[in-house]
């Protein structure tokens, strides 16, 4: 009788990913029923809340904490325990639900009608309103709502995290890094904001300004805290945290310029938000203040007139892509992507004190999350 041959690297990776989701759906499911009794105490309304954020929650990719889960695994350098999974898996649902706060609260500060496909929580709450034939605005209710159910989901975010298991000191730092993370997403919001109203005054210019909005707003909660949180909890030292810190930069920024990418030459049906919404929004992205630093007058014109007119046309929006791609804008910030996802790789490779089957899985959502090639970019 013949030994069974090894579990492939590429099925292994996926066999422990799927555990990971598992887990984080029933920790989840069971930490939202808690919460769902709790307030059913104080009234059946309060209740209907947790239905609301588990509607929302759906349809996630689960990103951030798949990065916390293979940052673990790279810092223990074999394969997790049920025990550490589970540990991984708790520290993956409080971080799905700061991504889901901020997405709650960014859907009303850009004014977003639609997330993952589905009219975002603001609208949802107006139209439930306007159909009960509430009093008041129906449009303010809406805001009000994704407000107070963005503060329940940090709340409840931070609780989860709270009750993280594990070795005093590793909780400890893995704790330090969550807390990391809200402080240094909320002050990116806060950039992304002023930037937006352009008093972002420190910055050199549009460029450098939006840069800096990605370094705090979407790099650290997107990619860097979580996987150095995962890596702390499994017992990381400074030097595999430090080197994890360089990757994560890396593809976490790449991960924003593709993000920018996909409202001029993504597919609706993919991304599940509209093109375009970052021109009718205004959004001051890299790639704009491309365009705009290469269009001639003409093309600043253009510019000028649609970015930021919520009631811009499907033609003038075209118009702006078009730009976009005639001054070079979008050719220029798909090769930023892939030269920061290549710089990304050799850093992972380079690293030293991580585990093979950890940096495996790292690279796979790396090359996930910075993937242009299959953009028309």
């Amino acid at each position: 009788m013949t030994a069974a041959s090894p579990t492939p690297p590429a099925a292994r990776l996926s066999d422990l990913d799927a555990l990971l989701v598992s887990r984080i759906e029933e920790v989840t499911a069971a930490e939202l029923s808690e919460r769902r009794t709790q307030l059913g105490r104080i009234s059946t309304e309060s209740a209907a809340l947790v239905d609301d954020l588990e509607a929302f929650l759906e349809g996630g990719k689960l990103l951030r904490p798949r990065f916390c889960f293979w940052g673990g695994v790279a810092a223990l350098r074999r394969e997790p325990t049920a025990e550490e999974v589970e540990a991984l898996a708790r520290l993956g649902a409080a971080i799905e639900l700061v991504q889901a706060a901020a997405l709650l609260h960014d859907d009303v500060i850009d004014h977003s009608p639609v997330r993952r496909g589905r009219p975002a929580q603001h609208v949802r709450a107006q139209r439930s309103h306007e159909a009960a034939g509430l009093s008041g605005s129906a449009e303010e209710f809406g805001v009000a709502v994704a407000i107070v159910l963005g503060d329940l989901a940090l709340t409840w975010a931070e609780q989860i995290a709270a009750a993280s298991p594990g070795p005093a000191a590793r909780v400890a730092a893995a704790r330090a890094e969550f807390e990391a993370m809200r402080t240094e997403v909320m002050s990116g919001q806060h950039l992304d904001i002023l930037h937006q109203a352009g008093g972002f005054a420190s910055a050199p210019d549009a460029e450098q300004a939006a840069l800096s909005v990605i370094r705090w707003k979407t790099v650290p909660y997107t990619v860097l805290r979580p996987v150095r949180m995962g890596a702390a909890l499994m017992g990381a030292e400074e030097p595999e945290l430090e080197a994890l810190s360089g990757w994560a930069i890396e593809v976490g920024t790449a991960f924003q310029l593709r993000d920018d990418l996909l409202s001029v030459v993504g597919d609706q049906d993919a991304t599940g938000k509209p093109i375009g919404g970052d021109i009718v929004e205004g959004k001051r992205t890299v790639l704009l203040a491309r365009a705009e630093a290469a269009a001639d007058a003409e093309g600043q014109r253009l510019l000028s007139r649609v970015v930021g007119d919520a009631e811009a046309d499907e033609a003038a929006v075209h118009a702006v892509h078009e730009l976009m791609v005639a001054t070079g804008a979008v050719a220029s910030v798909a090769a930023d992507v892939r030269a920061r996802a290549t710089r990304g790789r050799e850093l992972l490779e380079a690293a030293e004190g991580l585990g093979e089957l950890g940096r495996a899985g790292l690279e796979a959502l790396a090359v996930r999350a910075t993937d242009v090639d299959s953009l028309r970019a």
